[in-house]
């Protein structure tokens, strides 16, 4: 298995940190968690995360046994475009392209939104650079990094955003961060920008087979909105992760 480095996470935290390449017709074993971490030491890795599909306890019981925590359980819902079809609903915001003088409310937004992620949760990140994360990621987002970033505006003023991506040759889109004004939730408006970002996927990319979007198994305001919009359950992993010392 290899190790992937991440290059946005190891600039926000000040460490090299790594992805441990782990497919789920692999299993991990004692002897493959020893040649991972010392692979990690000679490469000067500080810092592992492996995601672990969440059928398979013996894998993950041989990361924690290994010294890893357990930092999240990650669920993912599919929206097929061949057997589902959105739901009309009433929009009670606007909904438009970001611009410009949106991006210092969105990175607020996104630094305030999120809590329950799998940086927050491992108490070897400073939390500080974990609120940081979703700030750089919006405005990475903002700049490119996304196709689309929908912005919600309510009363005048932005309240929430989500973040849509194709990848080229993938057949599945994916609307990947969104958030909503701490203020402004149960409104509605989470709703309505998903319902607006499988729009723009079925416009814009007429060959895709459908969208996936995922987010921490605790957060079940977000999945209930999900279901209403005929997503459907299609996978789950648990995270875990380790700090190396220096």
């Amino acid at each position: 298995m290899n190790i992937i480095i991440d290059k946005f996470n190891s600039e926000i935290f000040n460490l090299k940190m790594g992805n441990v390449d782990y497919s789920k017709d692999k299993k991990l074993t004692f002897e493959v968690m020893d040649g991972i971490q010392k692979e990690a030491v000679n490469e000067k890795f500080q810092h592992l995360t492996i995601k672990i599909p969440s059928n398979d306890k013996e894998s993950f019981n041989i990361a924690l046994q290994s010294g890893f925590i357990f930092v999240d359980t990650l669920i993912e819902y599919y929206f097929d475009f061949n057997r589902a079809e959105l739901p009309s609903i009433d929009h009670k915001c606007m909904l438009r392209d970001a611009c410009q003088k949106d991006l210092e409310i969105l990175k607020h937004i996104a630094k305030v939104s999120f809590s329950a992620d799998r940086f927050h949760s491992d108490k070897n990140l400073d939390n500080s650079l974990c609120d940081k994360y979703y700030e750089h990621w919006i405005e990475n987002s903002f700049y490119g990094f996304a196709d689309k970033v929908i912005v919600a505006e309510y009363q005048g003023q932005p309240v929430g955003f989500t973040t849509g991506k194709v990848h080229q040759g993938n057949p599945v889109g994916r609307l990947v961060l969104s958030a909503v004004s701490d203020s402004c939730r149960g409104l509605g408006i989470y709703t309505s920008m998903i319902h607006e970002g499988v729009s723009w996927l079925l416009e814009k990319y007429g060959t895709l087979n459908g969208v996936m979007v995922g987010t921490q198994i605790e957060t079940l305001a977000v999945q209930k909105a999900w279901v209403r919009l005929g997503f459907n359950v299609f996978d789950s992993f648990y995270t875990v992760q380790k700090y190396l010392e220096k």
